[in-house]
């Protein structure tokens, strides 16, 4: 059998080519309109304001929430200990400390508006 090249008409050379323009255009308008979505997005959680302060939380939580230092809330909770890395919640310190769970917030929120006020002088 005698090998044959198939060749493609220069009609459908031509509608593959702007089927490949087309779909590429689609994909950066895709990524841009995306794109613009995720960064406002992201301003936004940056700008939120402070939540309150919740027994489910942890202390990692807590601190990118109130946009504080890590150091502010694991000297307040627990001094000396790493509690960032700990998947602990408010609930499970208290319990860990013998205290409750509403005397950590009290002491969480105290310590958290001397740091915010300290750092306006």
């Amino acid at each position: 059998m005698p090998d044959r090249k198939h060749k493609i008409s220069d009609r459908h050379l031509r509608l593959l080519r702007r089927l490949a323009l087309v779909l590429i255009v689609v994909a950066v308008v895709a990524t841009i309109i995306f794109g613009i979505r995720a960064a406002s997005s992201s301003r936004a959680w940056y700008n939120a304001p402070p939540e309150q302060i919740e027994g489910w939380m942890s202390p990692r939580y807590i601190a990118m929430s109130q946009h504080v230092p890590p150091r502010v809330i694991e000297d307040t909770i627990a001094p000396g200990e790493d509690l960032m890395h700990q998947k602990t919640t408010l609930y499970d310190l208290a319990d860990a400390h013998d205290t409750d769970v509403e005397t950590l917030i009290i002491a969480l929120e105290a310590s958290i508006a001397d740091f915010k006020e300290r750092k306006r002088d």
